[in-house]
């Protein structure tokens, strides 16, 4: 299968549910009908978003975009959704880090605090800092810049002290400090789980990933693939702190079979152990690689609420095409509740959401759709219940509506999700979308940064947001190694 540096773009078209109200917990009521929709709250033009955008303290969705340019290489935008209106709070300077390819994290404290995945554009070998800014755009400060690299490990990826690049949404726990992991850096290269309080203060790499087992079997002087080690490696996914006091993570490589692992440890970076070791990749050559569970998770786990937690794997699967599972740490069981065909959906990047009717909801980057008009499907909008019946996809994108939703959804309410899109739609950059089980649909901002009096129904740009200076940054990485 075709290795993936970071996910692009696609699309497709909705679908009528057979009995929307029974998906709903509502058997009995089966006249109840209804068309899901998609419709666009912006379009971003310039800029792509990499995760969605999260509830501010107002009701409002704060999110970052990355950007290429001389000055600024990313923003913090605000996000009003009735009517949508969206301005930039604060545009980052290139001495103050580029792309901020992890979400933001709204602190207790009510600031928000994200990562970039590179630090200022005059340091050479930057590594990424974590920083913290008040909603209404004030006060914008670096909390820690991850130490320069000078060396790299047989993956060719960097080390240093403190871990590098990190690409994921940081994670409070019940003492106050921050949480978070590098996909890379290390003293192995192969990442860390680091804490830091949310003034800046004590910084600590509480667990460094073991290193990458060398192994050269054609004797060429390259490191064979898929790279294996013990504890896995390339975690770009949040941190889940469940009530057992325990940090849940995933590694989307690495491990004793280079697919990846499940892991856990407690904050003080103590008991670490890997939970689960995801199987071998069979190399097919006419079709995705497969195998029995899944492999490369890179979307945070979610507490099922019911002893269990629930993930998604992007790759393999009895299919090739990902998988949704469950996992009890209790008993360290495993069980596959879903294998994608790519009709239903492909390479799921985005944690699940626990709905408010008990069942799982979740996106996939690809597959659905496939006459898109881009190769591998545009991407889908799927449900599952928890015991892994009732598997249903419910919306198809088409390049229109937007391509690859590779992040979490929101809830709303019962039938309102809000999404995210990697490209596509009216500007091609991707969208915040609403997704409505009912069909409600919304006029969203949809002009591409050409100021209208009447901009189809739906709010209004700021000229801020407009001076994005092109590039565009996909989601979390997807390598087959």
């Amino acid at each position: 299968m075709t290795s993936l540096s970071r996910l692009r773009a696609r699309a497709a078209a909705p679908r009528v549910l057979p009995c929307l109200l029974a998906l709903l917990g509502c058997p009995g009521l089966a006249f109840a009908q209804a068309t899901p929709a998609v419709s666009t709250i912006v379009a971003f033009s310039g800029s792509t978003a990499a995760n969605t955008p999260v509830f501010g303290q107002d009701g409002a969705l704060y999110g970052v975009n990355s950007v290429g340019g001389i000055v600024t290489s990313g923003l913090i935008y605000r996000l009003a959704t009735n009517p949508p209106a969206i301005t930039t709070q604060y545009q980052i300077e290139n001495t103050q880090g580029y792309a901020p390819i992890g979400g933001l994290l709204l602190g207790s404290d009510d600031l928000l605090y994200g990562t970039t995945s590179v630090g200022s554009l005059f340091t050479a070998n930057t590594s990424g800092t974590v920083f913290s800014i008040a909603a209404d755009g004030s006060g914008f400060r670096i909390l820690h810049t991850f130490a320069a690299f000078s060396t790299f490990n047989v993956l060719s990826d960097p080390i240093n002290a403190d871990g590098a690049r990190p690409e994921t949404e940081l994670v409070e726990g019940s003492d106050g400090f921050l949480y978070g992991t590098t996909p890379v850096g290390g003293t192995n290269g192969t990442g860390v789980v680091f804490k830091l309080a949310k003034d800046g203060s004590g910084f600590a790499v509480i667990h460094t990933f073991d290193a990458v087992i060398a192994v050269d079997a054609d004797n060429n002087g390259v490191q064979d693939l898929p790279a294996k080690n013990a504890e896995g490696m390339g975690a770009v996914a949040p941190l889940l702190l469940r009530s057992d006091g325990y940090l849940y993570g995933v590694a989307g490589e690495g491990g004793a079979n280079g697919a990846g692992t499940i892991f856990r440890l407690l904050p003080d970076g103590t008991a670490f152990e890997v939970l689960h070791v995801f199987d071998a990749l069979v190399d097919n050559t006419s079709i995705p690689d497969t195998n029995a569970d899944g492999a490369q998770p890179i979307a945070a786990l979610v507490d099922g609420g019911d002893g269990r937690l629930y993930g998604v794997a992007a790759l393999g699967g009895t299919n090739g095409y990902g998988t949704v599972f469950a996992f009890e740490p209790g008993t360290s069981t495993y069980t596959t509740l879903h294998d994608f065909d790519q009709d239903d959906g492909s390479q799921p990047t985005g944690e699940l959401l626990l709905g408010q009717n008990g069942a799982l909801y979740g996106t996939t980057a690809f597959g659905g759709n496939l006459t898109c008009g881009v190769s591998g499907g545009c991407g889908t909008i799927f449900t599952i219940a928890r015991d892994g019946t009732g598997f249903s996809t419910l919306f198809r994108f088409s390049y229109t509506d937007g391509s690859t939703p590779s992040s979490r959804l929101l809830q709303v309410d019962g039938n309102t999700f809000i999404g995210l899109t990697q490209s596509g739609a009216q500007c091609g950059y991707g969208t915040v979308y609403q997704f409505s089980l009912t069909g409600d649909t919304v006029s969203g901002i949809t002009n591409c940064g050409r100021k209208k009096k009447n901009n189809s129904g739906g709010g209004s740009t700021t000229p801020a947001l407009l001076l994005l200076l092109g590039g565009a940054v996909a989601v979390r990485r997807l390598r087959k190694r």
